[in-house]
């Protein structure tokens, strides 16, 4: 019934305003647009994906391939994260609603592996408990700084360093501290406007990383569209990424796309043992991260 009216509702404006109205008394914000047009994927779900984006992706795969095998000299330690635990611990688990389980292993894997000086996260949560227990597990050096106007309470306390304000409001030189080796992760509102995090990230922050820098982006579909239950999130921010990567993208090189890899079964292959692993019952094995390395 809801989806039914939900359908009816968006044949007319005003009755879709109407049927928002508990979700602006939440605190939504509402865009007018003069222009109407049918948020719907482009790319994949029945459709093929973005074909110069696919072809970029293959061709990387013995790269991606590569850095996953090099994960697994991690397997005792992904077994010792629980499946489950409370929003209120500070330890991480595999199924959340907010990291599936590729993701969960390449961010535990990147920081156990490289070892990085500073891990800089813009948006705290799932990912700032991973990367704890990976600092911990292995006796990194890494030192944790949060970006975040409004993470969960039993973020702070991970942290060495906390900044609780929006990105946009960020005195920018922080980013100038990040080294050869350190890790940026960018979790943020996933939407491009005038002044919002996602434009600051793509036109501020990226192009004037050091060289060396491992950066992550989250909830990037590529070379697929966003999931078409998405499709009235308005997420933007995967956009800016794709034109990137098809004008050339010198200034980085691609590390792992998730979703690609979600989708072929010959980059899954050297995970297949360990997702059959009977302690990992029921982890999604598919992912939405997406890492690159400014060069």
């Amino acid at each position: 019934m809801p989806k039914t009216l939900k359908r009816i509702a968006r044949k007319n404006s005003f009755l879709y305003v109407l049927y928002n109205i508990p979700r602006l008394l939440k605190g939504y914000y509402p865009i007018f647009l003069d222009y109407p047009f049918v948020p719907a994927p482009r790319y994949g779900y029945g459709k093929p994906p973005h074909q110069k984006l696919y072809q970029l992706f293959s061709a990387g795969r013995a790269g991606f391939i590569a850095a996953l095998k090099q994960f697994r000299a991690f397997d005792s330690h992904f077994l010792q994260i629980p499946l489950r635990t409370s929003k209120e611990s500070g330890e991480p688990c595999w199924i959340n609603k907010w990291l599936d389980g590729l993701d969960t292993l390449a961010l535990y894997g990147f920081v156990a592996s490289k070892r990085p000086g500073q891990y800089l996260e813009i948006g705290s949560g799932y990912s700032t408990k991973v990367v704890r227990r990976a600092i911990q597990d292995h006796k990194l050096p890494t030192k944790i700084t949060s970006i975040d106007p409004s993470p969960r309470a039993e973020i702070d306390v991970l942290c060495d360093e906390v900044i609780r304000k929006q990105l946009q409001d960020v005195d920018l030189k922080r980013f100038e501290s990040l080294n050869p080796g350190d890790i940026l992760f960018m979790d943020g509102s996933h939407r491009c406007f005038m002044n919002s995090d996602v434009s600051v990230f793509f036109l501020d922050i990226l192009p004037n990383l050091v060289p060396g820098v491992l950066v992550h982006i989250h909830d990037i579909d590529l070379p697929y569209d966003y999931m078409p239950e998405r499709a009235e999130w308005y997420y933007s921010e995967q956009y800016l990424l794709a034109t990137s990567l098809l004008a050339g993208h010198k200034n980085f090189k691609i590390v792992l796309p998730n979703a690609f890899i979600s989708r072929e079964n010959d980059c899954l292959q050297p995970l297949e043992s360990l997702w059959a692993n009977p302690g990992l019952t029921g982890v999604p094995p598919r992912g939405v991260s997406f890492w690159l390395q400014t060069v």
